[in-house]
C-alpha cells in the first residue's frame, strides 16, 4: 500500500512539475488565458458580465481582470461576450457613441485607461444583414463596428448619424487589459463599456456603414523573424505568426502586428483594395487603433495628394502609453472614389532601448444609402 501511495505521489509530482515547466514556456498571452480560466473556474474572482440599461445608453461591465505582470498589446487578461441591448423587445436603435473606462474591481473608482488594451464592438453579420434582407453583404468584410483602444477613451459619431441595430440583436464585445508600466504590485480591475444610442421612435438618424482598414507587411513564413531580405526588402518581423497573419491574393504572408526596433521609422501601405469602393463613398468618421510610440498616422488620397485624416498622437513622456489619439469626425463628410488610390502613412518613434510592438488601423464610418432605403421601406 505504501509503495502504491509513493508511486502515485511521484506521478503527481511529475505531472505538476511538467505542467509548471510547460506553463513557464508559454508566451504571456497564453499564460493569461490559463490563469484567467483557473481563477474564473474556481470562483476566486468575478467571472460574470453585467448589463446596466438606461433610456439612451447601455453599460456592459466586464469580469475581473487580475493584473500581475507587464502586458503589451494582445497579452493581457481578456473576456469575450455576446450581448444584447434589450432582449425584452424589438425596436430599432441607433448606436451613436462608444466609451471604455478601467475601474476598480468593486466598480467604485475610475482607474487609468493605461489598463485598457482595447474594446472591440462587432455585429454578427448573418443575423444583422438577414434582418434587412441584405444577404449579399454577409461575409463581405469583417463585421467590426469599431474599436476603443489605448489613447482613445471615447468618441461620438457626428450629430445626426448612427449605426442601426435592433434592441434584441446580438452584438459581440471583446475586452482586454493592458499594463505597460506597473511591475511592483498585483491588483484587480474591470472595464466599463458604455454604448450611447438613440431610439428611432424619438429620432431617425442617417445610417453609417463601418469598415476597418489596417496596415500589414510581408514576411517569410519559412523564416518569419529574419526581417528584410533582398527578396523581401519591405519585410517586417511579425510579433507571432498565428494571430494577425494574412495571405494576399498571390498567397504571400502578411502581418498586421509587427516589431519596431529603437529609433524612428516610417511606413506606407496602399489600402485601396481594403476600402473596396465600388463607386464612391462619403466618409464621416475615423478612429485609429495604434500602439505606444506611434507619432503620426495619415489617410491620404494619393491620386489628388489630399490628406483626408492626419492623426498626431500624443505619447506620455514619463511612462509608456498613448495619451491621446485624435479622431476625425464630419457631418458634411469627405468623398472618396473607386478610381483613386488611397494609402496610410505611419510615423513611429521607439524612444526605448528595446524592441516594441506596433499595429495601425482605422475604423471608418461612411454613409450607407442602401440601408437608409431599407429603413424607409420598413417604416420604423
Amino acid at each position: 500500500m505504501k509503495r502504491r501511495s509513493k508511486f502515485i505521489l511521484i506521478i503527481l509530482v511529475l505531472i505538476l512539475g511538467g505542467g509548471f515547466i510547460y506553463f513557464k514556456s508559454l508566451k504571456t498571452r497564453h499564460k493569461e488565458l490559463i490563469k484567467s480560466k483557473v481563477l474564473y473556474t474556481l470562483g476566486l474572482v468575478d467571472s460574470d458580465w453585467k448589463t446596466d440599461l438606461t433610456n439612451n445608453s447601455v453599460t456592459f461591465t466586464s469580469p475581473t481582470f487580475v493584473i500581475s505582470n507587464i502586458y503589451k498589446s494582445m497579452e493581457g487578461p481578456k473576456s469575450d461576450q455576446y450581448v444584447v441591448i434589450d432582449g425584452s423587445k424589438e425596436e430599432l436603435l441607433w448606436l451613436t457613441s462608444f466609451k471604455t473606462n478601467a475601474v476598480s474591481s468593486d466598480e467604485a473608482r475610475i482607474m487609468s485607461n493605461d489598463f485598457v488594451c482595447h474594446t472591440n464592438f462587432e455585429y454578427r453579420d448573418a443575423e444583422h444583414y438577414n434582418r434587412w434582407n441584405l444577404t449579399e453583404r454577409i461575409n463581405s468584410q469583417y463585421p467590426r463596428i469599431t474599436s476603443i483602444s489605448n489613447g482613445v477613451e471615447a468618441f461620438n459619431l457626428p450629430d445626426g448619424f448612427g449605426f442601426p441595430v435592433f434592441s434584441n440583436e446580438r452584438l459581440f464585445i471583446n475586452a482586454q487589459a493592458l499594463n505597460h508600466n506597473i511591475t511592483d504590485s498585483t491588483f484587480n480591475i474591470k472595464h466599463k463599456i458604455k454604448i450611447g444610442y438613440t431610439n428611432n421612435k424619438e429620432k431617425s438618424l442617417t445610417p453609417l456603414q463601418p469598415k476597418t482598414v489596417f496596415m500589414m507587411f510581408p514576411y517569410d513564413p519559412q523564416n518569419p523573424f529574419k526581417g528584410p531580405t533582398e527578396q523581401l526588402p519591405n519585410a517586417c518581423i511579425p510579433v507571432e505568426t498565428k494571430n494577425h497573419s494574412y495571405l494576399d491574393n498571390d498567397g504571400n504572408a502578411l502581418s498586421g502586428h509587427w516589431i519596431i526596433a529603437p529609433g524612428k521609422y516610417s511606413y506606407t501601405y496602399n489600402t485601396t483594395h481594403q476600402l473596396q469602393i465600388k463607386d464612391s463613398i462619403r466618409l464621416h468618421q475615423i478612429t485609429s487603433h495604434l500602439h505606444p510610440f506611434a507619432d503620426r498616422f495619415k489617410l491620404k488620397d494619393k491620386t489628388t495628394g489630399e490628406v483626408i485624416y492626419d492623426c498626431k498622437s500624443e505619447n506620455f513622456t514619463d511612462k509608456i502609453g498613448l495619451k491621446n489619439t485624435p479622431s476625425f469626425s464630419s457631418q458634411k463628410g469627405i468623398w472618396m472614389y473607386n478610381d483613386h488610390v488611397y494609402e496610410m502613412l505611419l510615423e513611429v518613434n521607439n524612444t526605448t532601448a528595446t524592441d516594441q510592438e506596433m499595429m495601425a488601423s482605422m475604423a471608418i464610418f461612411y454613409y450607407d444609402p442602401e440601408m437608409e432605403n431599407k429603413i424607409k421601406e420598413l417604416k420604423l
